[in-house]
């Protein structure tokens, strides 16, 4: 059963910044106006969060670590030790309609030193709607004055920049930008979408808009929300090229631009062009930076991406996400003991993070190889989170049930999955493989040779659809070597791996490696089946000496002198 994803994300214990930098966070102002009207308070924050970024001399906390504070009644004191930072910038917002059509904003904002939670400086902003902009920008000159921070003149005049003259487009991109800050799960991401396009259709000169439709349509291309549907690769193209036609030296507009040739064509050289571009003035520098390091780690350069990531961490502390993705990174790295420390500082974060509790449960078996204290965390997660159909969540807990020989609980827990087929960026499994894997163990070959021939029918055929697909080919190998089809098995692993190897993708390429050694397996290639191993293991994967232990897939090997050695390693 193939688990698991990662991005490598390593910590620093203090803040990476210059002497001169003065660490500033923006809370979200309060809305004081009706509740529709939050995602308005929220965005204008945001924004005004984004000029604050243009001034050099500021460490910016992230959005992410920033909204751990809405609606919490926390002190300043609190606040500031838990960020670390030297000021808070807070206050709220009022949007006021009127009849005849036209509308005033009110702004109050506060800057507080955190050493004494006194104000330093505060201001009433009482302005039609159209002023906004000018809002935005006279907010964050006068932060930056009361921070004693002199503005060079090319910075003074892009704080006044105005992204649209628009106020009804602007209104819809801002909605855009609350629904793709929220999740990257489909249903917010539609919207998102759905806002940005309404954006620009309103104004076709709004170059961040089109910059953030590419974004959307990205996030569902990449997660495989669509199932590989290439038309999205299209529209994010097209968005991002009218993007940098009306905008060619904007951060946002470079921002799109390398997660286009990241996410969209593995082309990690022209992506890290574009993301050291955007990060000259990128809004959330937290997130470009953390961008840069997923390139640098689709690259294997986990050295690079450590010192980036750092940095994004210094600037994100209260990110669960963050934190939790640390905690994958020394899973990979087979620093578990650390792996641990961080994901279970993720759940104290988060609560009812679901990936933090499914990687515990891996944790369990890849550190420890043990099955009875991974079942005991899938107790723990009954009681605290809402359970999903989260594809690595769902073949982790079919392992955990194998591993253990909980065989009629895997069947349970598999007959009350709804898809046909668990879909996430490094497997497309038919729940058919997986119960054909599960009969095998039982012993019941009826069963097991009928679910893997219905698994290679419908891998076929998405094969013919998806012939590129790496995940697909590895998935039809898996079926074919159950049904004992031992060339075609062998030659579907192998394709695999051409398409999608660690060279190509230093995480994704991983799994297609560990296919092919089980298919051997299955097939009798042990010596073929161990070679992968080894390599595996020289090298950062999800493959322990733990967990080769525990898999029964690896049985077969159990009496060879090679496996032998291998097992009798440490980790």
């Amino acid at each position: 059963i193939v688990i698991g994803t990662a991005v490598i994300y390593f910590r620093s214990e203090k803040p990476i910044l210059s002497p001169a930098q003065q660490r500033l966070v923006v809370l979200p102002f309060t809305n004081l106006g009706p509740p529709e009207d939050e995602y308005f308070a929220d965005s204008i924050t945001e924004e005004i969060r984004a000029r604050l970024t243009q001034i050099g001399r500021l460490g910016m906390i992230a959005r992410t670590s920033a909204y751990q504070y809405k609606n919490k009644d926390k002190s300043v004191q609190k606040i500031s030790e838990e960020l670390e930072v030297d000021y808070i910038l807070d206050g709220t917002i009022r949007w006021q309609k009127f009849p005849d059509g036209s509308s005033r904003v009110r702004i109050i904002p506060e800057l507080i030193r955190a050493s004494d939670s006194t104000t330093s400086w505060t201001e009433i902003y009482d302005k039609e709607i159209t002023d906004v902009f000018k809002v935005q920008s006279l907010i964050a000159q006068q932060v930056a004055g009361a921070l004693d921070i002199t503005l060079a003149e090319d910075k003074r005049k892009a704080l006044f920049f105005k992204p649209t003259t628009n106020m009804e487009a602007y209104n819809f991109y801002l909605q855009g930008m609350d629904y793709a800050n929220r999740s990257y799960q489909e249903g917010d991401q539609r919207i998102a979408i759905q806002m940005f396009e309404r954006a620009v259709e309103l104004d076709p000169n709004f170059a961040s808009a089109y910059a953030r439709l590419s974004g959307a349509y990205l996030v569902l291309f990449w997660q495989f929300y669509y199932r590989v549907d290439l038309s999205l690769l299209t529209k994010a193209k097209e968005a991002v090229d009218k993007a940098y036609e009306l905008n060619p030296d904007s951060p946002e507009t470079h921002w799109a631009l390398g997660y286009y040739y990241y996410q969209g064509n593995a082309d990690y050289d022209r992506a890290l062009e574009h993301f050291y571009k955007a990060q000259k003035g990128m809004k959330d520098k937290s997130e470009v930076l953390a961008a840069i390091s997923y390139v640098q780690r689709r690259q294997g350069k986990f050295d690079q991406a450590a010192v980036n990531l750092k940095k994004a961490i210094d600037l994100d502390p209260r990110s669960a996400l963050k934190t939790f993705e640390i905690g994958v990174s020394y899973f990979f790295l087979r620093n578990f003991a650390e792996s641990e420390r961080y994901i279970n500082k993720a759940i104290s974060l988060s609560p009812d993070s679901l990936e933090a509790y499914t990687w515990k449960i891996m944790l369990c078996h890849t550190w420890e190889g043990n099955a009875k204290k991974a079942l005991k965390v899938i107790e723990d997660i009954a009681q605290t989170v809402r359970v999903s159909e989260e594809g690595i969540f769902v073949l982790t807990l079919v392992s955990a049930y194998m591993f253990d020989g909980s065989y009629q609980k895997a069947l349970d827990f598999l007959s009350r999955v709804s898809s046909y087929a668990i879909s996430t960026q490094i497997c497309m499994v038919p729940k058919a493989l997986l119960y054909a894997q599960i009969y095998d163990r039982m012993g019941q070959s009826e069963l097991e040779e009928e679910h893997y021939d219905s698994a290679r029918r419908f891998l076929e055929a998405k094969v013919k659809e998806w012939p590129e697909d790496a995940r697909v080919h590895s998935s039809l190998g898996l079926a074919y070597a159950g049904l004992g089809h031992k060339e075609e098995a062998v030659r579907e692993g192998k394709k695999a791996v051409e398409l999608l190897s660690v060279s190509q993708d230093a995480v994704r390429g991983l799994y297609r490696v560990e296919d092919l050694a089980r298919i051997n397996v299955m097939v009798g290639e042990y010596d073929a089946a161990i070679d992968q191993l080894e390599y595996l293991l020289s090298i950062p994967s999800q493959i322990s000496v733990s967990l080769l232990r525990l898999d029964p897939t690896w049985e077969p090997l159990r009496d060879n002198p090679r496996f032998q050695k291998i097992i009798k390693r440490g980790k």
